[in-house]
């Protein structure tokens, strides 16, 4: 079996800008594309008592969470050997640990350009990974243009 090209998403224009890239890649490499969401984990949301009881739980989550990967696959065009997966837990680790259990070429993901309080309070999943990975990462800038030098 190829090793695949992993591309995280979370469905955003964001992370859909890797795309283009996991295409060419995938075309060069003759590599299948393994697209995957990760869900975050139920504990996260079981403190907040606040909330109505009327929520989904994490299986109709879960659910919703595949039939958008499938559609999202198939919307991008990503190929007969493209595949998806939702994992649940917390994003970076899932992704890495995916990428090391599939023996993968490399990880192919967006970032969403947050600065400042922003980058501080809700991290980076996309430094993380690179920081991490055993494998090559392929760093898509979220946005196109010029960067200002200060």
């Amino acid at each position: 079996m190829t090793e695949p090209i992993i591309v995280p998403t979370d469905f955003s224009e964001h992370s859909a800008r890797a795309l283009s890239w996991a295409r060419r890649m995938s075309a060069l490499l003759d590599a299948p594309i393994h697209c995957i969401y990760v869900m975050s984990e139920a504990s996260v949301y079981s403190g907040m008592e606040f909330i109505p009881a009327a929520y989904p739980s994490m299986e109709e989550i879960r659910e919703g969470a595949e039939q958008e990967l499938v559609k999202f696959i198939a919307e991008h065009d990503l190929g007969a050997k493209a595949t998806g997966e939702v994992l649940t837990g917390s994003p970076f680790v899932e992704i890495i640990r995916y990428a090391r259990t599939n023996n993968a070429a490399m990880i192919i993901m967006s970032t969403h350009g947050y600065g400042g309080l922003k980058h501080v309070l809700l991290g980076s999943t996309t430094e993380a990974v690179v920081r991490k990975a055993t494998c090559p990462v392929l760093s898509v800038p979220a946005r196109d243009g010029e960067f200002e030098m200060p």
